[in-house]
């Protein structure tokens, strides 16, 4: 079965998973690009000996897994080691989230992905695999609090809004925007709302 692809992104503390979980309620399968990434650096993959390979055992935990702190430490420091680690996982996350696509029989797939603007995932050969993005959009203080809520720091907080794409950058592409500044109803209230226009496409997307 052919499913409609919609990609649903957002900064850091929008409220982009919360808005997964609801639309996960309404019949769509959700797909967690976070997870995809995780499970392509496990033990006994071809791609967890590769990034050992380039950036040595110390990236191990003591239980010999890829401790992505550390890892992400190297990199956060260098656009050359980062080039270097997402020409490995990219390129596998790209084919896995295919394969995974391809045999889902829900009518509807949302990748929850955070990274959209900034990188090309979620694409083949330049080409994306989704057909509508989705975009989550929340003021600056409710994101902040939300995150400290987290344990984060509020250093930590502005150094992750910083790195990621601007509101501004995010819109460009989005085909609609979610609004998440009220409640936790108001924000089930306008995830149905947009279930609805999502049901739209798929009459004519497919």
């Amino acid at each position: 079965m052919t499913s409609l692809c919609v990609a649903l992104t957002g900064g850091i503390g929008v409220g982009k998973s919360t808005v997964a979980e609801f639309l996960s309620e309404k019949g769509a399968c959700v797909v967690n690009v976070d997870t995809i990434g995780h499970s392509i650096l496990q033990p006994g993959k071809e791609e967890y000996q590769e990034i050992v390979g380039i950036f040595g055992k110390q990236i191990l935990s003591s239980k010999g897994e890829i401790d992505r702190s550390i890892l992400g430490e190297i990199v956060f420091g260098s656009q050359k080691k980062l080039r270097e680690l997402e020409s490995i996982t990219h390129p596998s996350i790209n084919n896995e989230l295919l394969r995974t696509i391809q045999s889902e029989p829900a009518p509807v797939v949302i990748l929850d992905m955070a990274v959209l603007v900034e990188k090309p995932l979620a694409c083949i050969s330049g080409t994306p695999l989704y057909q509508k993005v989705l975009v989550v959009e929340s003021v600056t203080e409710a994101r902040v609090q939300r995150l400290l809520k987290r344990g984060l720091s509020e250093e930590e907080i502005i150094s992750r809004m910083e790195s990621q794409a601007s509101d501004e950058e995010r819109r460009e592409v989005a085909d609609l925007i979610i609004e998440n500044n009220g409640s936790l109803n108001d924000l089930k209230l306008n995830t149905v709302t947009i279930w609805e226009e999502i049901t739209l496409w798929l009459e004519t997307e497919l």
